[in-house]
């Protein structure tokens, strides 16, 4: 069994059975993982800096508490198992324009789109409980053991959480067919397929394949955006729904959905920084060389 799956059933027996106290010294680990980990420091803030308009010690700051975070999601998926989530969203969850969410109650399509912060894995499996099950897309890991306990553990409070690959975007196309509920983000091109367009004013590609399951299958889009307000506390925001348009220009359509997220994301990220729990060179790995 590889270290890191030893880990994370390590985590679950303990850190799942008594969350309190590592959510109270998660602040403290993650100022130590900061101090002692130099490649990943330059990571952070560089990814950081556009947020923070070129301040390199609020980068700095904001990278830290972007680590916490990573450090709290972790500690937050152990204890999935264990949290009863039908009263999640009432204990834990401040939202606001909760009635946008009424549209989870009805029949139909609904694609809930969002990005790697705060814990919307959680949000979406708290709002299971308004009557809609779903399933979510998430990245591929390494190794293998690893990557299939996180998806147990993704999948333990309810929901189907499936590898984005083939197989998983077919299921989502199904899903969504049959009037269901997909979570997908929309921040991290994982793909290498993403459209390129402007964010902070630098040329990086997104993902297209949320737009696309939203054009193909005509999902009504509801953009989600978590904040960790403190331990397993959350702000949720929901933006506007709105259709992807179906027009004879397919590329023009799937740009226009692109750059509206563009447009969420930067206002949510700029709001509060240290929320961006993404720790790759993100400019460096989805940057498109134009500007």
């Amino acid at each position: 069994m590889s270290g890191r799956a030893l880990a994370m059933k390590a985590a679950y027996h303990l850190a799942g059975r008594w969350p309190g106290p590592f959510y109270a010294i998660a602040p403290a680990v993650a100022r130590v993982t900061w101090a002692l980990n130099p490649a990943l420091r330059r990571r952070v803030t560089r990814n950081l800096l556009p947020l923070c308009d070129g301040d390199r010690e609020r980068a700095r700051r904001e990278g830290r508490r972007a680590v916490q975070h990573v450090l709290e999601y972790f500690l937050d998926l152990v204890t999935l198992p264990r949290r009863e989530m039908s009263r999640f969203e009432a204990e834990h969850l401040e939202i606001y324009h909760d009635e946008r969410l009424e549209l989870l109650r009805s029949n139909g399509a609904v694609l809930l789109v969002s990005a790697h912060t705060g814990n919307a894995e959680m949000a979406i499996q708290a709002l299971t409980f308004r009557g809609r099950s779903f399933v979510a897309l998430v990245e591929r890991l390494e190794p293998r053991d690893w990557a299939e306990y996180m998806l147990k553990l993704r999948s333990s409070a309810g929901g189907t959480f499936l590898e984005a690959n083939f197989a998983g975007v077919r299921a989502c196309i199904e899903t969504l067919r049959h009037g269901g509920v997909v979570g997908v983000m929309g921040d991290r091109d994982i793909q290498h397929t993403g459209v390129c367009t402007r964010l902070f004013g630098r040329a990086v590609r997104l993902p297209r394949g949320p737009w696309e399951l939203a054009r193909r299958t005509d999902a009504l889009v509801i953009p989600i955006f978590s904040s960790r307000k403190r331990g397993d506390q959350f702000r949720i925001d929901v933006e506007e729904p709105f259709r992807v348009a179906a027009t004879e220009d397919a590329e023009a359509d799937i740009r226009c959905a692109v750059e509206r997220f563009a447009g969420l994301l930067e206002r949510h990220l700029r709001r509060d920084p240290g929320q961006w729990a993404v720790l790759e060179d993100f400019w460096k790995v989805h940057g498109c060389g134009e500007g």
